[in-house]
């Protein structure tokens, strides 16, 4: 693991297509943004530990009804993603569209 420092405003390049800013800090909890290409799935730690684990209880033998639910109503809500003071729907794998530069 890479551990970097970075104070607020500065960011990092991953594989020269991805920026990981860090965009303010509060006390414990840093905004982060983060510029990929839609082609590359960004999701929070505890939402892809959720859905795998709700993955494994449906996929189990006479499966666990309520986690199949759950499953089918991501897909159906999706997440929001916050784009300088708009809000956009993400599709069912968490990733909002590429926002228009212009």
């Amino acid at each position: 693991m890479l551990i970097l420092t970075r104070k607020a405003e500065q960011g990092i390049v991953i594989d020269q297509v991805t920026t990981v800013r860090i965009l303010s800090i509060d006390g414990d909890r840093v905004k982060i943004g983060i510029d990929a290409p839609t082609s590359i799935t960004v999701l929070r730690e505890e939402l892809l530990e959720q859905v795998a684990g709700q993955n494994r209880e449906a996929a189990r033998p006479g499966g666990n009804p309520r986690a199949v639910q759950q499953l089918k109503s991501l897909g159906r809500n999706g997440a929001s993603r916050s784009n300088g003071g708009s809000t956009e729907r993400a599709d069912s794998n968490g990733v909002a569209p590429e926002p228009e530069h212009r």
